[in-house]
């Protein structure tokens, strides 16, 4: 057994009591393909249209059925994302013993996964519920924890005081959860650039200069370009901050 499959394994969650009573209907549909169908409309479309209702729509069956599957939207958003985790997870690599490599790898893995699942990172940046762990039910295995916990191991190896790990981790994934943002928005300058240039333009230099100054290369800036810019400057901040060569 692997070590990420190791750590997931003790992450279930503990037993819970449905409550409410099946609604009378001529048909029904598992929980598991409610699920299924909630994951295939967020690999598609986004994440804002996975709702109780189109979940009935897509299946054929009442909305009362659903809510009984599922108890609430927030319990199958949830589900959503414990899928994207679990995939996070599992794409991310092992880890090599060297703390740069490690972290430039858990950086790429968190935003190549949130670019495969539409409106993750903007809900993730703009939601407090399940941003990190996960609502679960009984014998399922919660892959925020699983996760939190497997970067939270590769961080103590590497000698760090609680505090200044908590802050590693917290930066690195705020980071890619902007650029991941920025890309699934189309929010990058790159994407306005005609716009912004074209705005500053339309007044003399000398009244804008800084303005002026900025409009060419800032609107040529992409969000590939951000990221590679950003993790190097934070893994150079890191590296100087921690005390610890790069091969460490």
């Amino acid at each position: 057994m692997s070590e990420k499959n190791k750590t997931a394994s003790t992450v279930k969650a503990a037993p819970t009591k449905r409550v409410g009573r099946r609604p009378k209907s001529g048909q029904d549909v598992s929980r598991d393909a409610m699920i299924q169908c909630a994951i295939n409309i967020a690999r598609t479309e986004t994440l804002t249209e996975v709702s109780m209702v189109r979940i009935g729509k897509e299946l054929g069956v009442a909305a009362g059925m659903v809510h009984y599957h599922l108890g609430s939207r927030d319990e199958l958003i949830s589900s959503v994302i414990n899928a994207a985790f679990k995939e996070r997870l599992e794409r991310l690599p092992l880890p090599t013993g060297q703390w740069r490599t490690d972290l430039e790898q858990f950086a790429l893995s968190s935003l190549e996964t949130m670019g495969r699942w539409p409106g993750l990172a903007t809900y993730i940046l703009t939601e407090n519920k399940f941003r990190l762990f996960q609502r679960v039910q009984p014998g399922e295995v919660d892959y925020g924890l699983a996760y939190f916990d497997h970067m939270g191991r590769i961080l103590k190896t590497m000698g760090l005081p609680g505090p200044m790990a908590a802050m590693v981790y917290h930066l690195l994934l705020l980071f890619v959860s902007v650029i991941a943002a920025e890309k699934e928005n189309r929010q990058s300058p790159y994407t306005h650039g005609d716009f912004i240039s074209g705005y500053v333009a339309k007044f003399p230099e000398e009244s804008f200069p800084g303005a002026s100054y900025l409009a060419a290369p800032f609107a040529a800036l992409d969000s590939p370009a951000a990221y590679d810019a950003g993790i190097a400057i934070l893994l150079d901040g890191f590296e100087k901050w921690i005390g610890l060569p790069a091969d460490a």
